[in-house]
C-alpha cells in the first residue's frame, strides 16, 4: 500500500498538464535522489543560496538566479525588491507596517490573473492600463508616478491579443527607471525562455515554477535575472528574518 492509500487519498491519472491542483509534475529518480543525498547533512543556507544561484546562472545564461519555494513566491519576492531595492531600512519600515516609498505595480488588464494576490501580499498596489481588448503604449506612459515600482508582464500566447508587447514595455518602463518583471511561471519548454526573456529582450526578472516542465518539487520555483535585482531579493528572502522569510 502507497502513501496516499495509507492516507486515504486517491491517485488520479493526470490527463491535463502540470497543474498545481494536481501535484504539478513527476519528479526524475535523480532528483529524488539528489535531494535524499541534500537532507543528510547541515549546511550555512545562505552560502547554499549563493552557490546554487551563481551555478543556474551560468546554466541559464543569466547575470544571477535564486531559488524561491515556488512560482508565486518568487512573485512576492519579485515585488518587494522592486519596491525596496534591498535598502534595510526600507525592509524594517515593512516588516513594522510601513509603505515603501515605491508601491505602485502597473499591469496591463488583459494580463490580470489569479495570481495577482501575490502581488499585493507583498504590499504593492496594482495599477491597470488598458482595457480588457487592447493597451496602447500612451496609456502605459501615462501611469508612471514617483510611487512607481515596477511593471508586471505575464508571457503566453494565450494573454498576447491586445497586450503591448514585451519589446515596448520594457522600453517604456527602463526610459522610466522603473524594473520589469515577468511571469514565465509555465513558459517552459523552449529551454531558450530561461534567458531570452532576461538576457535577450531586457526584462529585469523572470519568475518560473519549479514545479511543472523543470519536473522538481512542486514547493520550488526559480527568479533569474540581474545581479541587483536578485541582490535585492536575497536581502528580502530566506533565511533572513524578514517578511519574504517563508518564500
Amino acid at each position: 500500500m502507497g502513501v496516499y492509500e495509507r492516507l486515504g487519498v486517491r491517485p488520479v491519472i493526470n490527463a491535463d498538464a502540470t497543474l498545481t491542483r494536481l501535484g504539478g509534475s513527476l519528479m526524475a529518480p535523480e532528483i529524488s535522489d539528489a535531494m535524499r543525498e541534500a537532507a543528510g547533512s547541515f549546511v550555512d543556507m545562505h552560502e547554499l543560496q549563493e552557490a546554487v544561484g551563481r551555478r543556474i546562472a551560468e546554466l541559464t545564461n543569466n547575470e544571477a538566479a535564486y531559488v524561491t519555494a515556488g512560482a508565486a513566491a518568487g512573485l512576492v519576492l519579485a515585488t518587494l525588491a522592486s519596491m525596496n531595492g534591498g535598502d534595510l531600512l526600507t525592509i524594517a519600515r515593512q516588516i513594522e507596517g510601513g509603505a515603501a516609498p515605491r508601491d505602485e505595480v502597473i499591469i496591463q488588464r488583459v494580463h490580470r490573473i489569479p495570481y495577482d494576490p501575490a502581488i499585493t501580499l507583498a504590499g504593492g498596489r496594482i495599477v491597470e492600463v488598458g482595457n480588457r481588448l487592447q493597451t496602447f503604449a500612451w496609456e502605459l506612459e501615462a501611469a508612471f508616478t514617483p510611487r512607481t515600482a515596477m511593471v508586471f508582464y505575464v508571457a503566453g500566447e494565450h494573454l498576447a491579443f491586445g497586450a503591448l508587447p514585451l519589446e515596448d514595455v520594457i522600453r517604456i518602463a527602463h526610459a522610466h527607471g522603473v524594473p520589469v518583471v515577468v511571469d514565465a511561471a509555465a513558459q517552459l519548454p523552449p529551454t531558450e525562455n530561461l534567458w531570452r526573456f532576461t538576457r535577450d529582450l531586457g526584462a529585469d526578472l523572470t519568475v518560473f515554477s519549479g514545479g511543472k516542465d523543470f519536473h522538481g518539487p512542486q514547493a520550488s520555483g526559480l527568479v533569474v535575472g540581474t545581479q541587483r535585482m536578485i541582490d535585492a531579493i536575497t536581502a528580502n528572502g530566506s533565511p533572513n528574518q524578514r517578511l519574504a522569510r517563508p518564500m
